[in-house]
């Protein structure tokens, strides 16, 4: 694993607390809407519901 781009670092120390927060949920809203295209597409005829069921649960088992 490579380390930040010097740029990078400099961004994210000028940032507030709020803004990093901001970042991060935005990241994992995005993270959960691109794993919910993948279980649309290895299951087309599932439910909307069965979908955020399935999210979930692969959600709350996740490893680090």
């Amino acid at each position: 694993m490579s380390l930040p781009d010097p740029k990078q670092t400099a961004i994210w120390k000028t940032m507030s607390g709020a803004e990093k927060y901001q970042l991060l949920a935005a990241t994992i809203q995005q993270t959960r809407e691109l794993k919910r295209m993948g279980i649309r597409l290895r299951n087309p005829q599932t439910s909307p519901a069965e979908i955020e069921r399935i999210l979930a649960r692969i959600w709350l088992h996740a490893r680090p």
